[in-house]
């Protein structure tokens, strides 16, 4: 292979979820997963397509309680394509599938310069003969509603017809998840089909709840040998468009499908359905849409690769290529933030974390019009983050968790634990860190860019409004002459109460604590750079009294950190847990990376023991460079030198079972700072195993190379 394509050889169906994640084609404003044409979802297959911002809320009964949840929908299905041959005595025989046919040769290549997937098979028909297939398809990257899809058909040795069955198909739900298997999940309502011509078909459909229309056109033509026959069917939930073709040695059939995709949330339209059906008419063939589709990805790739030798290269190559397909230029015209596990599944529901922490640093210095975009996602939610704040009693902003469409607060009630079939409380929502995340954006997308405009404006004023939180969220602890910030949850995750505590949260969070001193420091630079005018002009906006600012430099200069053993404690109370017996668990277990799902399992809870699912102290280190972490521990009296950070470093490595591939890439940058050596076990593995900031990986089974996969992404708080 090259360094820009991924081949997967044979067919192996327990491997085929896996493979369809890896194979995701998008371009910023919808995505198709890889699954194989002919294909409905089941067991094996999970044909699926997602528009970014797309989201559907639904009511659900979950261990007798209502429990509302707002999911990423799956939307119609355009790909389903299908077909099966006569034989010349005219009889058929049953529609192929790859599950239930003799296959001579099966591979798929995903070519990551041209961003198309093309599956080529032969297999034997035992009515008729050797058949050989060569599949094409792309969703466009320079017309961010077309995607297509191109079969040539070939007869080895016989002569007979082909029936090919194109449809479009609404009768899909949100199923990729088998966890979430208990949960409501029909989002799509008040489906109808029709055609349009001799050759287009058209399925419109609404959401439930959030009632976004959707238009879908599909535009099926043959070329090579024209079809004995061309029928269009509309059905309920099904506009099928069914050809008879005929075949012969030397005389292929080419079949090639365009459809077009809007939804009620594009400007610049009428409606959904009537858009869809103009852009699939005026589309042109499918070679003006390859070359049109290439020129486009190679302008990206010109902004956007990075060289780096080896391997590790054609692996960072491919992480960048599902970057790109989640997050690209037309990113810029939506309202969209960064998905736990981009366009290309359903786990944690298309939620937005915190995760544009991790893709901004790249964003920034190659598509800094992206990493605008989605900052403003942020700054439209701030109304609903400044309402959050004030129903619990706080100033400022309280960013939610977990966002979706509106703001508003998208963290579970109830979490499932599969190993245990217990759903249990979620209190993921209380990691208010997800503020100073949003803050930290802000600032460094404006050092990197130099765009003094959004500082001041929208920028400043998120900025100041998450410093406002903080301050009014510190509290003044006489005893200490510190302030505290309690009832909160860290990057950990695994730590959510106290042993035995009736109440969740934990209290003087390190990595909250130090994020929140460091987001008022810069929100106090920030009003000192702002011109008099428009400092005036903010502070009457937001309604805040400059006499509030002297407040801000002191919480700043005395939040409180706590330690233990000469090392930085996660919080406080830390190094009072007991200690894990690591070695007995990774005995007893395959994998203990889920380990509070293990505990829970066995009547336990690792709130008890000194064990991190990932990341949580040390995150500050991949935040901050040590120079930066000493003056910030600095400021607030404390003296961490190379050798208390070193310490926390090796304190932290020994009790991190690294539960999310977010800590994978947080320690390898960690210790490339501290030692180098040891660094580079970690930077081989985040790469291997992640695809998107927000994904998890492992190895695909028959792949011809090793490749990353989406798993589970940043959180486990997920029901």
């Amino acid at each position: 292979m090259s360094e820009w394509t991924w081949e997967y050889e044979g067919y192996d169906p327990d491997a085929e979820r896996l493979r369809e994640s890896l194979c995701t084609l998008g371009n910023g404003y919808f995505a198709t997963r890889g699954a194989v044409p002919e294909s409905r979802a089941g067991l094996v297959h999970y044909p699926a397509t997602y528009a970014a911002g797309c989201y559907n809320r639904l009511e659900s009964t979950v261990a007798g309680r209502r429990v509302v949840n707002e999911d990423l929908v799956n939307l119609p299905n355009w790909l389903l394509l299908r077909f099966r041959l006569r034989s010349a005595d005219g009889s058929t025989g049953p529609w192929f599938s790859p599950d239930g046919r003799q296959l001579l040769d099966y591979r798929h290549t995903l070519d990551l310069r041209r961003a198309t997937l093309t599956r080529a098979f032969r297999y034997r028909d035992d009515a008729a003969g050797v058949l050989s297939v060569e599949q094409i398809r792309l969703v466009h990257m320079a017309d961010p509603h077309l995607a297509t899809l191109r079969t040539v058909f070939t007869a080895e040795e016989w002569s007979g017809e082909l029936e090919v069955e194109s449809a479009l198909d609404g009768d899909v739900t949100n199923s990729n998840v088998h966890r979430y298997r208990s949960l409501n999940r029909n989002h799509l309502a008040h489906v109808q089909t029709g055609a349009a011509g001799t050759d287009t078909t058209w399925l419109r459909c609404r959401t439930s709840n959030s009632d976004i229309g959707i238009g879908m056109a599909a535009r099926t033509v043959v070329s090579g040998q024209p079809p004995t026959s061309s029928e269009l069917r509309p059905s309920r939930h099904r506009a099928v468009h069914r050809l008879v073709i005929p075949i012969a040695p030397g005389r292929p059939a080419i079949v090639e499908k365009t459809a077009a995709l809007h939804t009620s949330r594009d400007p610049a339209i009428s409606d959904p359905l009537g858009a869809a059906v103009d852009r699939v008419t005026a589309a042109p063939d499918f070679p003006a849409l390859l070359d049109s589709h290439v020129a486009t990805w190679a302008r990206l790739w010109q902004r956007a690769d990075l060289q780096v030798p080896g391997e590790a290269g054609r692996v960072l190559r491919l992480h960048l290529f599902h970057v790109l397909q989640t997050l690209s230029p037309h990113t810029t015209e939506l309202d969209v933030g960064v998905p736990a596990r981009g366009l290309h599944g359903e786990a944690y529901r298309g939620h937005v974390f915190w995760d544009e922490l991790f893709v901004l640093p790249y964003l920034n210095l190659h598509f800094p019009e992206v990493s605008r975009a989605l900052l403003n996602y942020r700054y439209r939610r701030l109304p609903q983050a400044c309402r959050a704040a004030a129903e619990v009693g706080r100033a400022g902003a309280m960013y939610p968790w977990q966002s979706g469409s509106d703001g508003r607060e998208e963290a579970q009630q109830l979490h499932l634990n599969p190993r245990s079939g217990r759903w249990l409380p979620d209190h993921s929502r209380f990691q208010h860190h997800v503020g100073s995340a949003i803050a930290y954006n802000v600032w460094q997308y404006c050092e990197a860019t130099g765009d003094i405009e959004y500082l001041h404006t929208k920028g400043a004023e998120m900025l100041l409004q998450i410093a406002r939180f903080w301050a009014d969220t510190a509290d003044f602890a006489p005893g200490l002459g510190r302030y505290r910030i309690r009832g909160v949850v860290g990057p950990d995750e695994y730590h959510d109460s106290y042993p035995d505590a009736a109440q969740p949260g934990l209290d003087d969070n390190a990595y909250t604590n130090v994020t929140a001193a460091w987001v008022l420091g810069r929100a106090l630079d920030t009003v000192r750079r702002l011109p008099a005018w428009r400092r005036r002009e903010l502070f009457e906006r937001i309604e805040l009294d400059s006499g509030e600012l002297p407040k801000w430099e002191d919480i700043s200069r005395r939040l409180r950190v706590p330690f233990h053993q000469g090392v930085i404690s996660q919080f406080d109370g830390y190094g009072d847990l007991a200690e894990l017996d690591w070695d007995g668990y990774r005995a007893r277990y395959d994998s203990i990376r889920r380990l509070d799902r293990i505990l829970e399992a066995e009547g336990d809870t690792v709130n008890r023991y000194q064990a991190s699912k990932q990341a949580d102290v040390l995150m500050l280190g991949y935040l901050f460079s040590p120079a930066e972490l000493q003056h910030l521990f600095r400021r607030l009296g404390y003296d961490v030198d190379d050798e208390v950070w070193r310490r926390t470093v090796d304190y932290y490595l020994k009790r991190t079972s690294h539960g999310s591939t977010l800590s994978g890439l947080v320690h390898g940058w960690v210790l490339a700072r501290v030692r180098r050596a040891e660094a580079w076990k970690y930077c081989q593995e985040a790469p291997w195993r992640r695809m998107l900031p927000t994904s998890r990986a492992a190895q695909p089974a028959k792949a011809s190379t090793s490749a990353p996969w989406p798993g589970p992404s940043t959180s486990s708080s997920v029901a």
